[in-house]
Protein backbone atom coordinates (compact mmCIF):
# COMPACT_ATOMS: atom_id res chain seq x y z
CA UNK A 1 0.00 0.00 0.00
CA UNK A 2 1.23 3.44 -0.70
CA UNK A 3 1.36 6.18 2.36
CA UNK A 4 -1.86 7.90 0.95
CA UNK A 5 -3.62 4.62 0.47
CA UNK A 6 -2.37 3.47 4.13
CA UNK A 7 -3.79 7.27 5.52
CA UNK A 8 -6.78 6.84 4.12
CA UNK A 9 -7.45 3.41 6.23
CA UNK A 10 -7.68 5.56 9.34
CA UNK A 11 -10.33 7.98 8.46
CA UNK A 12 -14.19 7.49 8.47
CA UNK A 13 -16.74 9.73 6.46
CA UNK A 14 -20.25 9.96 6.78
CA UNK A 15 -23.13 8.97 4.53
CA UNK A 16 -26.69 10.02 4.29
CA UNK A 17 -29.85 9.91 2.45
CA UNK A 18 -30.48 13.46 0.42
CA UNK A 19 -27.22 14.32 0.53
CA UNK A 20 -24.68 13.29 -2.75
CA UNK A 21 -23.21 10.14 -2.92
CA UNK A 22 -20.20 11.62 -5.19
CA UNK A 23 -18.62 12.83 -2.62
CA UNK A 24 -18.14 9.98 -0.61
CA UNK A 25 -17.27 7.95 -3.91
CA UNK A 26 -14.21 10.50 -4.00
CA UNK A 27 -13.19 10.04 -0.67
CA UNK A 28 -13.49 6.34 -1.47
CA UNK A 29 -11.63 6.26 -4.90
CA UNK A 30 -8.96 9.24 -3.93
CA UNK A 31 -8.76 8.69 -0.58
CA UNK A 32 -8.90 5.04 0.49
CA UNK A 33 -10.91 6.05 3.15
CA UNK A 34 -11.25 3.24 5.08
CA UNK A 35 -14.85 3.03 6.56
CA UNK A 36 -17.91 4.81 5.32
CA UNK A 37 -20.37 5.84 8.85
CA UNK A 38 -24.31 5.95 7.73
CA UNK A 39 -26.79 8.70 9.52
CA UNK A 40 -30.42 9.08 8.45
CA UNK A 41 -31.44 6.59 5.56
CA UNK A 42 -33.59 3.99 4.30
CA UNK A 43 -32.47 0.07 4.32
CA UNK A 44 -33.39 0.06 0.70
CA UNK A 45 -31.01 3.15 -0.27
CA UNK A 46 -28.65 1.83 1.92
CA UNK A 47 -27.99 -1.76 0.51
CA UNK A 48 -27.71 -0.11 -3.03
CA UNK A 49 -25.05 2.32 -2.09
CA UNK A 50 -23.06 0.06 -0.15
CA UNK A 51 -23.04 -1.96 -2.30
CA UNK A 52 -21.72 0.35 -5.04
CA UNK A 53 -18.80 1.89 -2.86
CA UNK A 54 -17.93 -1.45 -1.48
CA UNK A 55 -17.16 -2.01 -6.01
CA UNK A 56 -14.88 0.95 -5.84
CA UNK A 57 -12.92 -0.29 -3.16
CA UNK A 58 -9.37 -1.27 -3.17
CA UNK A 59 -10.03 -2.45 0.31
CA UNK A 60 -13.31 -3.94 1.26
CA UNK A 61 -14.65 -1.10 3.71
CA UNK A 62 -15.97 -1.28 7.19
CA UNK A 63 -19.39 0.32 6.91
CA UNK A 64 -21.18 1.77 9.72
CA UNK A 65 -23.66 2.80 12.03
CA UNK A 66 -25.47 3.49 15.43
CA UNK A 67 -27.39 0.47 15.84
CA UNK A 68 -27.92 0.88 19.90
CA UNK A 69 -31.97 0.28 18.95
CA UNK A 70 -31.99 -1.93 16.25
CA UNK A 71 -31.93 -0.70 12.38
CA UNK A 72 -34.64 1.75 12.62
CA UNK A 73 -32.30 4.01 15.19
CA UNK A 74 -30.69 5.30 11.57
CA UNK A 75 -32.71 3.49 8.91
CA UNK A 76 -36.09 5.21 8.86
CA UNK A 77 -37.66 2.03 6.66
CA UNK A 78 -36.79 -0.11 9.32
CA UNK A 79 -38.24 -1.12 12.87
CA UNK A 80 -37.20 0.81 15.76
CA UNK A 81 -36.72 -1.31 18.35
CA UNK A 82 -36.54 -0.71 22.75
CA UNK A 83 -33.10 1.20 23.74
CA UNK A 84 -31.01 -0.58 26.07
CA UNK A 85 -32.43 0.49 29.42
CA UNK A 86 -35.63 -1.13 28.69
CA UNK A 87 -33.70 -4.32 27.79
CA UNK A 88 -32.04 -4.07 31.58
CA UNK A 89 -35.61 -3.67 32.81
CA UNK A 90 -36.29 -7.01 31.77
CA UNK A 91 -33.70 -8.88 34.02
CA UNK A 92 -32.82 -10.91 31.23
CA UNK A 93 -29.19 -10.36 29.53
CA UNK A 94 -29.74 -13.50 27.04
CA UNK A 95 -32.31 -11.00 25.50
CA UNK A 96 -29.80 -8.48 25.11
CA UNK A 97 -27.52 -11.16 23.41
CA UNK A 98 -30.87 -12.14 20.65
CA UNK A 99 -31.28 -8.30 19.84
CA UNK A 100 -26.88 -8.60 19.24
CA UNK A 101 -27.96 -11.24 16.95
CA UNK A 102 -30.85 -9.76 15.09
CA UNK A 103 -29.67 -6.44 14.94
CA UNK A 104 -26.65 -8.15 13.12
CA UNK A 105 -28.36 -10.35 10.72
CA UNK A 106 -30.48 -6.96 9.18
CA UNK A 107 -27.64 -5.11 8.96
CA UNK A 108 -25.02 -7.40 7.30
CA UNK A 109 -28.06 -7.64 4.99
CA UNK A 110 -27.25 -4.08 3.97
CA UNK A 111 -23.88 -3.97 3.62
CA UNK A 112 -23.45 -2.66 7.39
CA UNK A 113 -20.44 -4.75 8.87
CA UNK A 114 -19.55 -2.56 12.14
CA UNK A 115 -22.39 -1.97 14.97
CA UNK A 116 -21.21 1.00 16.80
CA UNK A 117 -22.85 -0.58 19.65
CA UNK A 118 -23.24 -1.62 22.84
CA UNK A 119 -23.47 1.49 25.12
CA UNK A 120 -20.99 0.84 28.01
CA UNK A 121 -21.68 3.59 30.04
CA UNK A 122 -22.93 3.34 33.31
CA UNK A 123 -25.42 6.10 33.76
CA UNK A 124 -24.70 7.45 37.61
CA UNK A 125 -25.73 10.94 36.68
CA UNK A 126 -29.64 11.41 36.41
CA UNK A 127 -29.02 14.62 34.53
CA UNK A 128 -27.10 12.85 31.67
CA UNK A 129 -29.08 14.08 28.82
CA UNK A 130 -27.78 12.23 26.31
CA UNK A 131 -26.74 8.68 27.42
CA UNK A 132 -29.61 8.00 30.04
CA UNK A 133 -31.65 4.99 28.41
CA UNK A 134 -28.96 4.37 25.86
CA UNK A 135 -27.43 2.42 29.14
CA UNK A 136 -28.09 -0.23 30.07
CA UNK A 137 -28.42 1.14 33.93
CA UNK A 138 -26.35 2.21 37.38
CA UNK A 139 -25.02 -1.04 38.11
CA UNK A 140 -22.05 -1.46 36.52
CA UNK A 141 -22.15 -4.75 36.91
CA UNK A 142 -25.18 -5.41 35.35
CA UNK A 143 -24.36 -2.83 32.89
CA UNK A 144 -21.48 -5.52 32.10
CA UNK A 145 -23.15 -8.42 31.83
CA UNK A 146 -25.77 -6.88 29.29
CA UNK A 147 -22.45 -5.72 27.74
CA UNK A 148 -20.95 -8.73 26.97
CA UNK A 149 -24.48 -10.58 25.74
CA UNK A 150 -24.85 -7.77 23.34
CA UNK A 151 -20.94 -8.12 22.21
CA UNK A 152 -21.84 -11.92 22.01
CA UNK A 153 -24.70 -11.74 19.74
CA UNK A 154 -23.14 -9.57 16.89
CA UNK A 155 -20.58 -10.59 16.74
CA UNK A 156 -21.62 -14.64 16.34
CA UNK A 157 -23.21 -13.35 13.04
CA UNK A 158 -19.98 -12.25 11.74
CA UNK A 159 -20.50 -8.50 12.46
CA UNK A 160 -18.43 -6.26 14.33
CA UNK A 161 -19.55 -4.80 17.79
CA UNK A 162 -18.27 -1.67 19.38
CA UNK A 163 -17.99 -0.80 23.02
CA UNK A 164 -18.70 3.19 23.82
CA UNK A 165 -18.22 5.57 25.11
CA UNK A 166 -14.61 4.65 27.02
CA UNK A 167 -13.44 5.51 29.20
CA UNK A 168 -17.16 6.08 30.36
CA UNK A 169 -19.84 8.99 29.24
CA UNK A 170 -22.00 7.96 32.33
CA UNK A 171 -21.91 10.71 35.22
CA UNK A 172 -21.59 13.70 33.14
CA UNK A 173 -24.44 16.30 32.49
CA UNK A 174 -23.29 18.10 29.76
CA UNK A 175 -23.53 16.23 26.15
CA UNK A 176 -20.42 16.08 24.20
CA UNK A 177 -22.33 16.74 21.05
CA UNK A 178 -22.74 20.35 22.56
CA UNK A 179 -20.11 20.54 24.62
CA UNK A 180 -17.16 18.93 26.97
CA UNK A 181 -18.56 17.10 29.61
CA UNK A 182 -16.10 16.44 32.71
CA UNK A 183 -15.24 13.13 34.34
CA UNK A 184 -14.11 14.51 37.70
CA UNK A 185 -13.37 10.65 39.58
CA UNK A 186 -10.61 8.97 40.90
CA UNK A 187 -8.22 6.34 39.31
CA UNK A 188 -9.89 4.05 41.96
CA UNK A 189 -13.29 5.00 41.07
CA UNK A 190 -12.90 4.21 37.22
CA UNK A 191 -11.51 0.89 38.23
CA UNK A 192 -14.37 0.26 40.08
CA UNK A 193 -17.51 1.54 38.23
CA UNK A 194 -16.74 2.91 34.59
CA UNK A 195 -14.23 0.54 33.46
CA UNK A 196 -16.17 -2.75 34.22
CA UNK A 197 -18.40 -2.67 31.34
CA UNK A 198 -15.53 -2.03 29.28
CA UNK A 199 -13.41 -5.27 30.71
CA UNK A 200 -16.24 -7.30 29.86
CA UNK A 201 -16.88 -6.34 26.44
CA UNK A 202 -12.97 -7.00 25.88
CA UNK A 203 -13.53 -10.20 27.57
CA UNK A 204 -16.08 -10.98 25.06
CA UNK A 205 -13.75 -10.74 22.42
CA UNK A 206 -15.26 -6.82 21.47
CA UNK A 207 -13.80 -5.72 17.80
CA UNK A 208 -13.41 -2.09 18.80
CA UNK A 209 -14.03 0.28 21.32
CA UNK A 210 -15.14 3.87 21.17
CA UNK A 211 -13.56 6.59 22.30
CA UNK A 212 -15.40 9.62 23.85
CA UNK A 213 -15.54 13.21 23.93
CA UNK A 214 -15.05 13.88 27.66
CA UNK A 215 -12.62 15.43 30.25
CA UNK A 216 -10.64 12.90 32.91
CA UNK A 217 -8.68 15.05 34.60
CA UNK A 218 -7.31 12.19 37.16
CA UNK A 219 -5.73 10.63 33.81
CA UNK A 220 -5.18 13.73 31.54
CA UNK A 221 -4.84 17.50 33.27
CA UNK A 222 -3.47 18.89 30.15
CA UNK A 223 -5.49 22.33 29.27
CA UNK A 224 -6.67 22.62 26.06
CA UNK A 225 -7.63 25.99 24.01
CA UNK A 226 -10.89 27.60 23.41
CA UNK A 227 -11.31 28.38 19.71
CA UNK A 228 -12.98 31.54 18.65
CA UNK A 229 -14.62 30.10 15.68
CA UNK A 230 -15.79 26.77 14.78
CA UNK A 231 -18.54 24.34 12.87
CA UNK A 232 -21.89 24.36 15.17
CA UNK A 233 -23.79 21.58 13.91
CA UNK A 234 -25.37 21.40 17.73
CA UNK A 235 -26.13 25.10 17.94
CA UNK A 236 -24.02 25.31 20.77
CA UNK A 237 -24.12 28.51 22.55
CA UNK A 238 -20.94 30.31 23.70
CA UNK A 239 -21.87 30.73 27.46
CA UNK A 240 -22.02 26.60 27.04
CA UNK A 241 -18.55 25.54 25.41
CA UNK A 242 -16.36 24.21 28.38
CA UNK A 243 -13.39 26.89 29.85
CA UNK A 244 -10.32 25.83 31.40
CA UNK A 245 -10.93 22.22 30.58
CA UNK A 246 -8.67 19.25 30.23
CA UNK A 247 -7.87 17.46 27.23
CA UNK A 248 -10.70 15.29 25.50
CA UNK A 249 -10.23 11.68 26.12
CA UNK A 250 -10.21 10.92 22.07
CA UNK A 251 -7.51 12.96 21.80
CA UNK A 252 -5.18 11.64 25.21
CA UNK A 253 -2.47 9.34 25.23
CA UNK A 254 -3.32 8.65 28.56
CA UNK A 255 -6.48 7.51 28.41
CA UNK A 256 -6.06 5.71 25.14
CA UNK A 257 -2.56 3.98 26.99
CA UNK A 258 -5.29 2.90 29.76
CA UNK A 259 -7.17 1.03 27.44
CA UNK A 260 -4.51 -0.29 25.63
CA UNK A 261 -1.69 -1.50 28.32
CA UNK A 262 -3.92 -1.74 31.85
CA UNK A 263 -7.56 -3.11 30.06
CA UNK A 264 -4.85 -5.05 27.20
CA UNK A 265 -7.46 -4.16 24.17
CA UNK A 266 -5.28 -3.82 20.85
CA UNK A 267 -7.75 -4.02 18.23
CA UNK A 268 -9.28 -1.28 16.70
CA UNK A 269 -10.05 2.07 18.76
CA UNK A 270 -12.13 4.52 16.83
CA UNK A 271 -12.66 8.31 17.89
CA UNK A 272 -16.28 9.73 18.61
CA UNK A 273 -17.90 11.88 15.80
CA UNK A 274 -15.49 14.78 15.61
CA UNK A 275 -17.50 17.06 14.13
CA UNK A 276 -19.21 16.99 18.06
CA UNK A 277 -18.87 20.43 19.92
CA UNK A 278 -17.17 18.61 22.96
CA UNK A 279 -13.89 18.49 20.58
CA UNK A 280 -14.81 20.81 17.67
CA UNK A 281 -15.31 24.11 20.07
CA UNK A 282 -11.57 23.03 20.91
CA UNK A 283 -9.68 21.80 17.79
CA UNK A 284 -9.96 22.44 14.21
CA UNK A 285 -10.19 19.32 12.02
CA UNK A 286 -6.44 18.92 11.14
CA UNK A 287 -5.17 19.11 14.60
CA UNK A 288 -7.43 17.17 16.18
CA UNK A 289 -7.32 14.28 14.21
CA UNK A 290 -3.30 14.53 14.66
CA UNK A 291 -3.66 14.50 17.89
CA UNK A 292 -6.53 11.46 17.78
CA UNK A 293 -3.79 9.46 15.93
CA UNK A 294 -0.76 10.73 17.87
CA UNK A 295 -2.82 9.63 21.04
CA UNK A 296 -3.60 5.92 19.99
CA UNK A 297 -6.56 5.88 17.91
CA UNK A 298 -6.27 3.84 14.70
CA UNK A 299 -9.62 5.36 12.97
CA UNK A 300 -11.00 9.13 13.09
CA UNK A 301 -14.91 9.07 12.59
CA UNK A 302 -16.53 11.64 10.85
CA UNK A 303 -14.23 14.86 10.36
CA UNK A 304 -15.82 17.77 9.50
CA UNK A 305 -13.37 18.63 7.10
CA UNK A 306 -11.83 14.92 5.63
CA UNK A 307 -9.79 16.43 3.17
CA UNK A 308 -7.64 18.73 5.62
CA UNK A 309 -7.30 15.77 8.48
CA UNK A 310 -5.94 13.58 5.85
CA UNK A 311 -3.33 16.34 4.61
CA UNK A 312 -2.25 17.42 8.45
CA UNK A 313 -1.99 13.62 9.24
CA UNK A 314 0.16 13.14 6.28
CA UNK A 315 1.99 15.84 6.81
CA UNK A 316 2.75 15.27 10.81
CA UNK A 317 1.89 11.95 11.88
CA UNK A 318 4.97 9.28 11.00
CA UNK A 319 4.68 6.16 9.30
CA UNK A 320 5.45 4.08 11.41
CA UNK A 321 2.59 5.28 13.65
CA UNK A 322 0.63 5.10 10.62
CA UNK A 323 1.71 1.60 9.92
CA UNK A 324 0.56 0.71 14.00
CA UNK A 325 -2.82 1.22 12.67
CA UNK A 326 -3.53 0.36 9.69
CA UNK A 327 -2.14 -3.31 10.65
CA UNK A 328 -5.20 -2.87 13.43
CA UNK A 329 -7.84 -1.87 11.07
CA UNK A 330 -6.53 -4.70 8.23
CA UNK A 331 -7.04 -7.47 10.95
CA UNK A 332 -10.28 -6.34 12.38
CA UNK A 333 -11.43 -6.30 8.39
CA UNK A 334 -9.84 -9.53 7.77
CA UNK A 335 -11.65 -10.81 10.92
CA UNK A 336 -14.69 -10.05 10.48
CA UNK A 337 -16.66 -12.76 8.35
CA UNK A 338 -19.25 -9.99 7.62
CA UNK A 339 -17.53 -8.10 5.11
CA UNK A 340 -18.89 -11.26 2.61
CA UNK A 341 -21.97 -11.09 4.31
CA UNK A 342 -21.89 -14.53 3.39
CA UNK A 343 -23.87 -14.86 6.40
CA UNK A 344 -26.16 -12.40 6.49
CA UNK A 345 -30.05 -12.86 6.15
CA UNK A 346 -32.85 -10.83 7.32
CA UNK A 347 -34.54 -10.89 10.70
CA UNK A 348 -37.55 -12.73 10.60
CA UNK A 349 -40.34 -13.03 12.95
CA UNK A 350 -38.56 -14.59 15.46
CA UNK A 351 -36.88 -11.62 15.96
CA UNK A 352 -40.11 -9.64 15.92
CA UNK A 353 -41.46 -11.82 18.68
CA UNK A 354 -37.94 -11.06 20.72
CA UNK A 355 -38.68 -7.29 20.43
CA UNK A 356 -42.07 -7.58 21.14
CA UNK A 357 -41.42 -9.54 24.22
CA UNK A 358 -38.59 -7.20 25.34
CA UNK A 359 -41.21 -4.60 25.07
CA UNK A 360 -44.14 -5.88 27.08
CA UNK A 361 -41.41 -7.22 29.66
CA UNK A 362 -39.91 -4.19 30.14
CA UNK A 363 -42.96 -1.87 31.35
CA UNK A 364 -42.18 -1.60 34.60
CA UNK A 365 -44.87 0.19 37.11
CA UNK A 366 -43.08 2.65 39.62
CA UNK A 367 -45.95 3.11 41.87
CA UNK A 368 -49.89 3.61 41.99
CA UNK A 369 -50.58 5.03 45.39
CA UNK A 370 -54.46 5.01 44.63
CA UNK A 371 -55.12 2.55 42.51
CA UNK A 372 -55.72 3.67 39.44
CA UNK A 373 -54.65 0.78 37.29
CA UNK A 374 -55.74 -1.07 35.26
CA UNK A 375 -57.41 1.85 33.35
CA UNK A 376 -61.29 0.89 32.99
CA UNK A 377 -61.92 3.61 30.86
CA UNK A 378 -60.50 4.90 27.80
CA UNK A 379 -62.02 8.36 28.38
CA UNK A 380 -59.41 10.36 30.18
CA UNK A 381 -58.12 13.59 29.70
CA UNK A 382 -54.25 13.14 27.81
CA UNK A 383 -51.40 15.72 28.16
CA UNK A 384 -49.30 14.60 25.67
CA UNK A 385 -45.27 16.19 25.68
CA UNK A 386 -43.42 16.04 22.90
CA UNK A 387 -40.71 17.99 22.43
CA UNK A 388 -38.77 16.13 19.17
CA UNK A 389 -42.41 15.59 17.42
CA UNK A 390 -41.96 11.99 17.58
CA UNK A 391 -44.64 9.50 16.65
CA UNK A 392 -47.05 9.01 19.20
CA UNK A 393 -49.61 7.40 17.13
CA UNK A 394 -50.63 3.89 18.60
CA UNK A 395 -50.62 5.69 22.56
CA UNK A 396 -52.60 8.18 21.51
CA UNK A 397 -55.35 6.44 19.32
CA UNK A 398 -55.52 3.97 22.46
CA UNK A 399 -56.89 7.10 24.69
CA UNK A 400 -59.87 9.10 23.74
CA UNK A 401 -58.93 13.00 25.28
CA UNK A 402 -62.36 13.92 27.15
CA UNK A 403 -61.61 17.48 28.91
CA UNK A 404 -64.46 16.65 31.09
CA UNK A 405 -62.46 13.06 33.16
CA UNK A 406 -61.41 13.60 36.45
CA UNK A 407 -58.15 11.31 35.42
CA UNK A 408 -54.98 12.95 33.96
CA UNK A 409 -52.79 10.76 31.98
CA UNK A 410 -49.45 12.16 30.97
CA UNK A 411 -47.69 11.28 27.90
CA UNK A 412 -44.09 11.91 28.13
CA UNK A 413 -41.93 11.47 24.98
CA UNK A 414 -38.93 13.01 26.72
CA UNK A 415 -36.09 11.00 25.87
CA UNK A 416 -31.97 11.43 25.23
CA UNK A 417 -31.85 12.94 21.61
CA UNK A 418 -28.37 13.86 20.60
CA UNK A 419 -27.33 17.64 20.96
CA UNK A 420 -30.48 18.50 22.73
CA UNK A 421 -29.08 19.52 25.64
CA UNK A 422 -30.97 18.49 28.24
CA UNK A 423 -34.34 16.47 29.31
CA UNK A 424 -37.07 18.24 31.29
CA UNK A 425 -40.36 18.57 32.38
CA UNK A 426 -41.99 21.69 31.11
CA UNK A 427 -42.96 23.96 34.31
CA UNK A 428 -46.64 23.85 33.05
CA UNK A 429 -46.67 20.58 33.18
CA UNK A 430 -44.57 20.22 36.42
CA UNK A 431 -47.96 22.09 37.71
CA UNK A 432 -50.00 20.33 36.58
CA UNK A 433 -49.42 17.12 37.96
CA UNK A 434 -48.70 18.63 41.16
CA UNK A 435 -52.17 20.03 41.03
CA UNK A 436 -54.07 16.15 40.42
CA UNK A 437 -51.49 14.63 41.70
CA UNK A 438 -53.51 11.97 43.13
CA UNK A 439 -55.66 11.52 39.75
CA UNK A 440 -52.59 11.18 37.59
CA UNK A 441 -50.99 8.43 35.70
CA UNK A 442 -47.75 9.44 33.95
CA UNK A 443 -46.25 7.45 31.53
CA UNK A 444 -42.46 7.86 30.53
CA UNK A 445 -41.97 7.07 27.01
CA UNK A 446 -37.86 7.65 27.31
CA UNK A 447 -36.16 8.76 30.53
CA UNK A 448 -37.48 7.20 34.53
CA UNK A 449 -35.90 10.41 35.83
CA UNK A 450 -38.14 12.77 34.90
CA UNK A 451 -40.19 11.64 37.86
CA UNK A 452 -38.13 13.18 40.34
CA UNK A 453 -40.35 16.53 38.75
CA UNK A 454 -43.63 15.10 39.40
CA UNK A 455 -43.81 15.38 42.91
CA UNK A 456 -45.75 12.91 44.35
CA UNK A 457 -48.30 11.85 41.67
CA UNK A 458 -50.51 8.92 41.90
CA UNK A 459 -48.82 6.25 39.11
CA UNK A 460 -45.91 6.57 37.49
CA UNK A 461 -44.91 3.93 34.03
CA UNK A 462 -41.60 3.93 32.41
CA UNK A 463 -42.33 2.50 29.23
CA UNK A 464 -38.54 3.36 28.26
CA UNK A 465 -39.23 4.53 24.81
CA UNK A 466 -41.27 6.78 21.97
CA UNK A 467 -40.75 3.49 20.11
CA UNK A 468 -43.84 1.83 18.46
CA UNK A 469 -43.66 -1.63 19.79
CA UNK A 470 -43.28 0.06 23.35
CA UNK A 471 -46.56 2.17 22.80
CA UNK A 472 -48.29 -1.22 22.28
CA UNK A 473 -46.59 -2.90 25.09
CA UNK A 474 -47.52 0.63 27.57
CA UNK A 475 -51.25 0.75 26.59
CA UNK A 476 -51.65 -2.82 27.33
CA UNK A 477 -50.05 -3.13 30.41
CA UNK A 478 -52.37 0.39 31.48
CA UNK A 479 -55.86 -1.51 30.71
CA UNK A 480 -54.30 -4.51 32.57
CA UNK A 481 -53.96 -6.80 29.15
CA UNK A 482 -50.16 -7.82 30.55
CA UNK A 483 -48.76 -7.57 33.92
CA UNK A 484 -46.23 -4.98 34.89
CA UNK A 485 -42.69 -6.91 35.57
CA UNK A 486 -40.05 -4.65 34.56
CA UNK A 487 -37.79 -3.43 37.16
CA UNK A 488 -35.76 -0.21 37.74
CA UNK A 489 -32.20 -0.79 36.14
CA UNK A 490 -31.90 3.02 38.08
CA UNK A 491 -32.75 4.55 40.99
CA UNK A 492 -35.23 7.31 40.21
CA UNK A 493 -36.78 8.68 43.48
Amino acid sequence: MTLEEKIGQLFVVAARAGEPVEEVERHVRENHVGGVIWFQSTASETARVNAHLQSLARVPLLISADLEAGMGMRFTDAPWWPPAMAIAATGDPTLAEEMGRATAREALAIGVNHILAPVADVNVDPRNPVINTRSFGEDPHEVARYVAAFVRGVQSEGCLATAKHFPGHGDTHIDSHRALPVLGVTRERLDRVELVPFRAAIAADVASVMIGHLAVPTLDATRVPVRAQFENVYGTASDEVTLGGTMPATLSKPVVDLLRRDLGFDRLVITDAMDMGGLAAHFDPGEAAVRAIEAGNDQILFSPDPDAAIAAVRERVSEARIDESVRRVLRVKTWSDGLSARRSRPADSASFQMVSSIAERSITLVRDTQNLLPLTTRRVRTVVVNPHADPLDDALRELEHDDNADLLVLLLALRPKSGAGSITVPADIQQLAHKHAQKTIAVAFGSPYVLRELGDISTFVCAWGVQLVLQRAAMRALRGEIAMTGKLPVRIE
